[in-house]
């Protein structure tokens, strides 16, 4: 079997190389395609193939995957005389595991021929989990369709959970990353209030992780807020576009979103103010300012 992966940025990277070596073990070919070239150099060094374009891997894999930055992208390499639809050959099957807009994604959808299966497919956990293959697929199709790929996702996901129907996994993703967000502004409040109060932010810190208030951003986001990074991993832009597309989701399904246009727009000030590459956390940089006071251990 002929397996494609295009895009190999931080998430990409990581899952293609565990698809690389499911491959190599079940003997399938990967063919891979990035506009970093020196990337993809290290997958074909590694035994991948290096494909000439999108068009080439579309016509000529039975599976295809995608990582890929936004809906713009995403778009790109579906349409024209060149893209997925275009070219891809019937019984094909295209896992989009970026982080999509679903109104962008139904009109992929609906332009795409009946010969070709399309999974919306996003995944959590983050470059350590892509490359760990300890990611969480969020996944968008009916589970007949889904079960003959379960060992491949597999070897780049420890769960692929089937949510629903097509466009699920783009709703959950956006869903998560709607309370991930909201949390981790609140956390700037919380320890601010702890701030004033001359409280040891520390033991804050791990009063809160033993309490009702324990969650995922407040074990990992607090401790890069307290030793002033502010968590380099994941940019203020990065998080200010998901907000935006968890706005638009609301638009789309006729949901007021109270609290993530408020959120969103905190986002969009701070994006603003110290830039779209600075680390995601430098959101809580303005009511660090507001109060005149630093949030640190």
């Amino acid at each position: 079997m002929n397996i494609g992966f295009i895009g190999l940025g931080n998430m990409g990277s990581g899952m293609a190389n565990n698809l690389l070596s499911y491959c190599q073990q079940e003997g399938h070919q990967l063919q891979v395609i990035d506009l970093n070239t020196e990337v993809v150099k290290q997958f074909a060094d590694k035994g991948a193939l290096a494909a000439a374009s999108v068009q080439a891997i579309a016509q000529s894999c039975e599976v295809i995957f995608t990582s890929l930055p936004s809906s713009v992208q995403v778009n790109q390499v579906a349409f024209g005389a060149e893209g997925i639809l275009e070219n891809a050959q019937p019984g094909t099957v295209w896992f989009e595991t970026s982080t999509n807009e679903l109104a962008e994604w139904e009109k992929v959808q609906a332009a795409a021929p009946e010969e070709i299966t399309l999974i919306d497919a996003p995944i959590t956990g983050g470059a350590e989990g892509a490359a760990a293959g300890t990611l969480t697929m969020l996944i968008g199709a009916e589970e007949e369709t889904l079960a003959p790929f379960r060992p491949m996702l597999a070897a780049m996901s420890k769960k692929a959970v089937r949510m629903g129907p097509s466009g699920a996994g783009y709703v959950t993703k956006l869903s998560q990353l709607h309370l991930n967000y909201l949390v981790a502004q609140g956390i700037g409040e919380a320890l601010m209030l702890g701030a004033k109060a001359d409280l040891d932010l520390t033991t804050l810190h791990e009063i809160l992780q033993n309490s009702c208030a324990q969650s995922y951003v407040v074990d990992k986001y607090i401790p890069k807020v307290l030793d002033g990074s502010y968590d380099r991993s994941f940019a203020l832009g990065l998080a200010t576009k998901d907000m935006r597309l968890i706005t638009e989701l609301g638009s789309h399904l006729q949901i007021e979103l109270a609290l993530a246009n408020k959120v969103y727009d905190t986002y969009q000030v701070a994006t603003e103010k110290y830039g779209p590459e600075v680390p995601h956390l430098s959101v809580l940089k303005l009511i660090e300012e507001k109060s005149e006071q630093l949030l640190r251990a």
